[in-house]
């Protein structure tokens, strides 16, 4: 085992006997039926390949393992399955082996698992731990992508009546962009390791705050950063606003952090904004463990998910 299990590393690494290495991760399948089944769908299998391709590599297989409701129409089977394929040939891709079954007590959103695996030469990929001192720490899109889309998605009502029919539409677009896997394998056009990117991590649960320090945490590393600069799309600070969540620190899937080489910074920023993204420089990684800063104070993941904070307040809300 080359990079086993821990907090902020989302591959697992495993030497083979031909001298490569197997990247793997695995998640639940997450399939939100609110977000309509084709796009749900969708979201569940980027989730897995978001994770997946921070190594800088696309992915060679995948196992699907989908257990849902008693009840559920073959469908919806039939389209969740043929997402799932067309996603995984998009990134050549093959689904090797899975199982599918219906079953009491299974319930949706969270309906099974899957597994994503690749191949690759031993200096072919990346991960939070090859994070040198000396590497940049940047930002692609906006923080709290995903929340603002969720929320738009669960609660569509409170924001048109508040912000208007256009907040609205534009929150509900996020959702498409609820994936890291095309910023992911631009940014890595550039180079790997010390001709480019060192290092890439989604910022899922916790938001950029916790995923920052994941990163530094799983590179052993110091970091100097000021998360002020991260920037935040104007749809996402209004609805942000009005449901008074922190930004900070709320899921964010679509949004990645990535660890550069100083020197091609402005290459890989220049890749990944020809992709589309809005990026932002946050800082740096010292030599210092331990040492983590945002500004002038502690750089410290919140206890709690702001998005779900939000989430459960709006749920006790309509409860009255």
């Amino acid at each position: 085992m080359v990079v086993g299990p821990q907090t902020g590393v989302d591959v697992g690494v495993t030497r083979l006997p031909t001298g490569e290495v197997l990247l793997s991760t695995t998640d639940p399948l997450y399939i939100e039926p609110r977000l309509g089944w084709e796009r749900a769908a969708w979201f569940a299998f980027h989730i897995l390949a978001s994770d997946l391709t921070t190594t800088g590599r696309r992915p060679d297989w995948a196992t699907i393992d989908l257990t849902v409701p008693p009840g559920t129409p073959d469908r919806i089977l039939e389209t969740i399955l043929r997402v799932f394929g067309r996603e995984a040939r998009r990134l050549n891709a093959a689904i090797v082996t899975g199982h599918t079954g219906r079953y009491a007590g299974c319930t949706f959103p969270t309906v099974g698992a899957g597994t994503l695996l690749a191949v690759a030469d031993d200096d072919g990929y990346v991960t939070t731990r090859h994070i040198p001192a000396r590497a940049e720490l940047l930002i692609a899109r906006t923080i709290a992508l995903e929340s603002t889309g969720m929320l738009a998605t669960f609660f569509p009502d409170r924001i048109r009546e508040r912000l208007g029919s256009e907040i609205l539409q534009r929150a509900r677009a996020l959702t498409t962009r609820m994936s890291t896997v095309a910023d992911a394998l631009r940014a890595v056009r550039v180079g790997l390791r010390e001709d480019g990117v060192w290092a890439m991590h989604d910022v899922a649960e916790g938001g950029v705050r916790g995923a920052a320090w994941e990163m530094a945490h799983a590179a052993g590393r110091g970091l100097e950063v000021d998360l002020s600069r991260a920037w935040v799309d104007p749809t996402v600070r209004a609805v942000s606003q009005l449901f008074g969540m922190d930004p900070l620190d709320a899921s964010s899937e679509g949004t990645l952090l990535l660890a550069v080489e100083p020197r091609q910074v402005e290459a890989v920023s220049s890749e990944l904004r020809e992709g589309g993204a809005v990026v932002s420089q946050l800082g740096r990684f010292t030599s210092h463990p331990g040492l983590l800063r945002d500004g002038r104070t502690a750089l410290r993941p919140s206890d709690r998910d702001s998005y779900w904070s939000v989430v459960q307040r709006e749920i006790h809300r309509r409860r009255g």
